[in-house]
């Protein structure tokens, strides 16, 4: 088993009702990245897990992670603080600190407090751009940041990735049928991805390296 690539898979609950990526949000990487943390888990997260703080603080973030994700669908990637006024944007800077500050004490009240202020905050500038006659972006594009905070968008085809990027500068942009040839890259690697994705189709995949070992590893799903 000397220097196997191991495609690690947890299984999730099934995603709810037509295409949905996986909870992320924020406001954009100039004014307020992704609050998301990594799900106490047992293998992947050991230091956070049966921890009462640490989960406390994913899940209170989750709901803020999806509505900020879903504003970012629509108004597209840091383009939204250049819609409102600078008032706006600023108290909801402020909002956004708030929350950092919170994160960063471990305070569980007080993420869920900010959290919800900064969801108030997301509905606020919606509703203060579109009064202003601003326009969402026209291509529908399902948007994720990566660990790095990376944001990625993911477009039907080529045409709508060219109108996306040129829109959304910074973001990386992939179309249905890259994702599909990347998904195949991977199945030639390990032809168990397919199979598991076909098995449990909340199944997800969490990590791809290379991985040595002997017969007593762990299993790689």
């Amino acid at each position: 088993m000397q220097n196997q690539r191991v495609i690690r898979i947890r299984d999730l609950p099934p995603l709810r009702g037509g295409i949905e990526l996986p909870p992320a949000g924020g406001w954009g990487r100039a004014m307020a990245p992704r609050f998301r943390r990594q799900r106490p888990d047992k293998i992947t997260a050991p230091e956070t897990f049966s921890n009462p703080i640490a989960d406390g603080i994913y899940h209170a973030l989750r709901p803020l992670d999806a509505a900020a994700s879903r504003m970012e669908e629509k108004w597209g990637v840091d383009r939204l603080p250049d819609l409102v006024t600078p008032e706006t944007a600023s108290r909801f800077g402020m909002a956004k600190a708030k929350l950092d500050a919170a994160l960063e004490a471990d305070d569980v009240a007080a993420v869920v407090h900010r959290a919800s202020v900064m969801m108030r905050g997301w509905d606020a500038l919606d509703v203060e751009a579109t009064a202003a006659g601003h326009q969402p972006v026209d291509v529908v594009a399902w948007l994720w940041r990566d660990d790095d905070d990376v944001p990625h968008a993911f477009v039907r085809d080529a045409s709508d990735a060219i109108r996306y990027g040129k829109a959304n500068t910074g973001v990386r942009c992939w179309t249905m049928g890259e994702i599909v040839r990347v998904a195949a890259a991977a199945e030639e690697r390990s032809s168990l991805v397919g199979r598991v994705k076909e098995t449990w189709p909340g199944a997800e995949v969490t990590a791809d390296r290379p991985k040595s070992g002997d017969l007593n590893d762990e299993l790689p799903f």
